[in-house]
């Protein structure tokens, strides 16, 4: 049995604001500013929360809670697929050494079932910045087999010093704001966010038509600069959407500004579509790069933006690399867009594409 699958219901808060409306209406007047985060003596670029409580446990649980009520009603045993890069690592930073961790750092997804109230079956994904679309890739096969109707699928990151620290040990950050695409491009902005979508076999507005995902064994650190691994699987994805690559007419980008895999992305792309290339959005100067919660917070955004026709320019961006001879889109856009496809890449070598469809 296979059956479609649509996105009945989304939430959001991230550092643009605490709804997809509010979100999509920020980056359409184009605000992109960040704050700043400590590592010792050096201050990297971060994108926080708009919330005032310090504590991490409440900053989180005000966060779920509210993003919870924007999915609207619910079975309180809807299962919950969580993705996350770093679950509660800031929690137990708090506690100072020594605590106890527990038994599996993903028994954080049973606190957030209760604070969703949500007594389901409970799913943890933790694979680098894919994580949420293969959350949303198991709760999607379940429904399409007839197994489930609905899931609810969350992405969260919150801020940590262990992860800034990561990133800045690996020189992967900017010290100053993300560029993708650009010639002066130098690093990522990393940044906090907590997104839901249900899914659900009921008809809504937008199905997911494609969804695949796939690893990239070139190095533990970066993709193959030449874009193999990622065309491939945004090439299988097209296949399962039975659909054309002139039939996608935005393309919602990895590019985080890091000079490696913002070419290697590149080169995947002129793979796919040839010289016709559909325009291109990177979200990540708007919101930051939100790690495990990316994939989710970056769909809800877009799906926000293409439901009201305002389509945002890719912030950061000025100046063409002439070694990647491609731009992302500089003039908003009223575009009604009926098909696009979202590229992941994550660390590691993960990587993943969706396509999505407007129901007619």
């Amino acid at each position: 049995m296979t059956r479609p699958v649509y996105i009945a219901s989304s939430g959001l808060i991230c550092a643009r604001g605490d709804s997809p409306a509010k979100v999509s209406q920020a980056l359409w007047a184009g605000e992109c500013t960040s704050g700043k985060r400590q590592l010792g003596e050096r201050e990297f670029p971060y994108f926080s929360l708009p919330l005032s409580e310090a504590d991490w446990l409440t900053r989180a649980e005000q966060a779920v809670t509210h993003v919870a009520a924007q999915l609207g009603p619910r079975d309180a045993e809807t299962p919950l697929f969580l993705a996350s890069s770093s679950f509660q690592i800031g929690h137990f930073e708090e506690q100072g050494a020594p605590f106890e961790l527990p038994i599996a750092t993903a028994s954080f997804s049973r606190r957030i079932a209760e604070w969703m109230h949500l007594s389901g079956p409970r799913y943890s994904f933790s694979n680098a910045c894919t994580s949420g679309f293969s959350a949303i890739d198991a709760a999607r096969s379940l429904i399409a087999a007839g197994q489930l109707d609905e899931a609810i699928v969350v992405g969260i990151e919150l801020a940590n010093r262990s992860t800034l620290a990561g990133f800045a040990a690996m020189e992967l950050l900017s010290r100053t704001h993300c560029q993708p695409f650009d010639a002066k491009r130098d690093g990522l902005v990393l940044g906090e966010a907590v997104a839901a979508v249900r899914l659900s076999a009921k008809p809504a507005t937008w199905r997911i038509t494609g969804l695949c995902t796939g690893l990239d064994a070139y190095s533990t650190t970066g993709p193959d600069p030449q874009g193999g691994p990622i065309a491939k699987v945004a090439v299988d994805c097209l296949k399962e959407a039975k659909i054309n690559p002139a039939d996608i007419e935005l393309v919602k980008l990895q590019a985080a500004g890091s000079p490696g895999t913002d070419l290697a992305e590149a080169n995947a792309l002129r793979q796919i579509f040839g010289n016709t290339l559909p325009p291109l959005l990177s979200l990540k100067p708007y919101l930051g790069h939100t790690l495990g919660a990316s994939g989710i917070a970056e769909l809800v955004t877009l799906l926000a933006c293409l439901t009201l026709d305002q389509i945002p320019t890719t912030a950061g961006f000025k100046k063409v690399d002439p070694e990647i001879a491609l731009f992302p889109m500089v003039d908003r856009s009223n575009a009604h867009i009926q098909r696009a496809l979202l590229n992941l890449i994550g660390f590691g070598g993960g990587l993943a594409s969706m396509i999505i469809e407007r129901r007619t």
